[in-house]
This record gives structure tokens, C-alpha cells and sequence, in this order.
């Protein structure tokens, strides 16, 4: 299983890789902004800004419709793709999520 990534500073260079790819991939200048804002745990919402709340939380963020980013460990989780998560789940317009072991 995947973990979330809980490690800061993230590896030299990853979150701009990760801009880079959503931005090839045609992301909004505005929107990838934001994103990139919440890819980080602590701006991540309460359900999920620590590994203690993932772990109890698990089955709430399996619930997630995301999208990966183009080769990388990371996804995309968009507001108004998962307005079916509570609030602690959630954040607008959305957030990256950065695995560190990967995704099945």
C-alpha cells in the first residue's frame, strides 16, 4: 500500500517536477498556483495533515476520484471532483498529493 508522503523538505526539485508536469499537461497558471499551495501536509486538510489522521482516516480518503500526475508520485485531488468528501477531507479548488512509495 501507498503511503502519503510525511517527510519535509520534500527531495530537492520535487514539487517543481510536479508543477512542471501538471503544467505540460495543460493546468491553469491560476489553478496549478493553488494546487501547488496545498501540496504540502500542513496546508492539506485536518482529515489528512498528519499520519495519525490518515491512518484513522484511511477508508474516508480511499473515496478520493484523483488524477495522476504525468510520471510522477503524486495525484491531483480536484474540489469540485470530490464535493462528495466532508470538509475535513477536502480543500478548494483541490491539492496534490505526493506519495512516497508510489502508486498502485
Amino acid at each position: 500500500s501507498s503511503g502519503i508522503n510525511a517527510e519535509w523538505p520534500l527531495r530537492p526539485g520535487l514539487q517543481g517536477h510536479i508543477r512542471r508536469s501538471l503544467q505540460d499537461s495543460g493546468c491553469p497558471a491560476r489553478l496549478l498556483n493553488e494546487l501547488m499551495n496545498y501540496s504540502h501536509e500542513r496546508k492539506w486538510p485536518g482529515g489528512l495533515n498528519s499520519l495519525e489522521m490518515r491512518q484513522v482516516n484511511r477508508v474516508c480518503y480511499e473515496q478520493y476520484v484523483t488524477r495522476r500526475v504525468p510520471g510522477r508520485q503524486a495525484v491531483v485531488v480536484l474540489y469540485l471532483e470530490n464535493q462528495h468528501m466532508d470538509s475535513p477531507f477536502i480543500r478548494n479548488p483541490g491539492m496534490v498529493l505526493i506519495f512516497a512509495h508510489g502508486i498502485d
